[in-house]
């Protein structure tokens, strides 16, 4: 669920160089893939969708937390502070023939001021990659942009899951007594929405590509609260859910540098990165 089309490239791979999904989104390492301009809230909307679409934070909304998971599984959480221009973005991968024995799990941690951005990995059951990547358990890295390949690692949109662009792709947009919201998601005409649900390869969907379901819920204060969009399968893809959450709008403290040891990233941090 992280901002996909400049974050899905940023990790694909783990310490001992196999690939690892990153994600998205949501997601996020926020970084947008398309730029919305701050408004003021007006009065929601009759129309569905415009309803939906004003509901999506921007950079006016207060400071909140997320979650959410891409379609493979991957867990993404974390806060996002658009005053501040700041973000945290948790991301929990795993690698293996499944839970125990054999399965690599790896949680990133990615701080985010702006520009700045440092980095804490945590590799579980496996404490011995730190040192591998050199660096300490629970240890903050301050990373050097221009020692990255691209710009994914900053500050960019509010909307860490793309949940605006997906909206935007929308297509008869209902909204039910209880609340919720339905509708399809057309992925033929809309390569930003198919960048964040499918990586942009639409080809192995054949038609079910331009009618993908989705639910979506904007709670009492206006503010979007859930996205689910179910993801058929393709090739050697299972189906799954794209979900973006969005809650405790207005509970969140400002965003400030991480406390502590802070050192600057080894060189086998950014080998990680790519």
């Amino acid at each position: 669920m992280t901002q996909r089309i400049q974050a899905t490239s940023l990790i694909r791979r783990t310490a001992v160089g196999s690939a690892t999904l990153l994600a998205a989104g949501l997601l996020l390492a926020g970084c947008g893939v398309v730029d919305r301009e701050p408004s003021p809230s007006p009065s929601p909307p009759a129309d569905p969708k415009e309803a939906l679409l004003a509901a999506v934070p921007d950079e006016t909304t207060p400071a909140f937390r997320f979650s959410g998971a891409e379609p493979d599984g991957t867990a993404l959480s974390g806060f996002v502070d658009p005053t501040g221009k700041g973000m945290e973005l948790v991301v929990a991968m795993s690698e293996g023939e499944g839970e125990g024995e054999g399965e690599l799990s790896v949680v990133m941690s990615f701080w985010v001021i702006d520009q700045d951005t440092w980095l804490k990995v945590d590799f579980g059951d496996t404490p011995e990659l730190h040192d591998l990547l050199g660096v300490e358990p629970e240890q903050w890295v301050e990373l050097d942009q221009s020692k990255l390949t691209d710009d994914s690692l900053t500050y960019d949109l509010a909307d860490v899951g793309n949940t605006g662009v997906i909206i935007e792709a929308a297509d008869d947009v209902q909204l039910h007594a209880d609340g919720s919201y339905t509708g399809t998601v057309d992925l033929t005409d809309e390569p930003k929405a198919a960048e964040v649900l499918v990586d942009g390869d639409i080809t192995a969907l054949g038609d079910a590509a331009a009618s993908i379901p989705f639910t979506a819920m904007i709670g009492a204060d206006g503010n979007l609260e859930t996205l689910s969009v179910d993801v058929p399968a393709s090739d050697e893809q299972p189906a799954g859910e794209y979900l973006v959450k969005y809650f405790d709008y207005s509970e969140v403290p400002a965003i400030t540098p991480p406390a502590g040891n802070v050192v600057p990233a080894p060189a086998k941090v950014y080998e990680l990165l790519g």
